[in-house]
């Protein structure tokens, strides 16, 4: 990680709320995904033992290709289901640095998570779940999604990962570019 973004993590407040190691781990893994040119998003799974099982960060322009679905929940939620087939998904809790969109909001309810924990609201890209249609909408009742409880602090760097630390006009650029099956900026 560079001197900068490392400082970044360095200089944070004490943990004074439970949470707030989680935040942490999803501010590092949203800054990795910035140094590695993709979106500033970051995710931890954590089991009911208050460990970590999972983390993940977004890929959606790893190794000069676009994908799609290289989103960090997306990954997160590969992870799980490629290593830890057998975990029981009612006791675990997804902690992600920018608030779901609409795919990954759509994953994690077929995925059986139940609590998700969010840190930046995405106005422009995050789903609140409202508007179902009923199947999804009995899936929602199972879910809570909800702005995590933490140190505001983490939600800052989580809104810097994806605002300020990244050009986001770039960011789409390089979409639009992938869409239009042209070589990524």
């Amino acid at each position: 990680m560079n001197e900068q973004h490392a400082a970044l993590l360095h200089h944070a407040p004490r943990s004074q709320k439970p949470a707030d190691t989680w935040a942490r781990l999803c501010c590092e893994q949203a800054i990795l995904a910035v140094e590695h040119g993709c979106y500033g998003v970051g995710a931890v799974l954590v089991n009911q033992a208050h460990e970590l099982l999972c983390s993940a960060r977004n890929q959606v322009f790893v190794d000069g290709h676009y994908n799609s679905a290289g989103h960090a929940e997306m990954q997160l939620l590969d992870q799980l289901e490629a290593e830890h087939p057998q975990q029981d998904r009612s006791v675990l809790t997804l902690y992600v640095s920018l608030q779901p969109c609409l795919m990954c909001y759509g994953r994690i309810l077929l995925a059986g998570i139940p609590r998700v924990r969010y840190l930046a609201v995405d106005k422009p890209g995050g789903f609140t779940g409202k508007g179902l249609p009923p199947a999804w909408a009995e899936l929602a009742a199972h879910t809570s999604i909800h702005q995590a409880r933490v140190d505001s602090y983490w939600i800052n760097l989580a809104e810097q990962a994806i605002s300020t630390l990244q050009d986001r006009q770039v960011m789409r650029q390089r979409v639009l570019s992938a869409w239009r099956g042209t070589s990524l900026p």
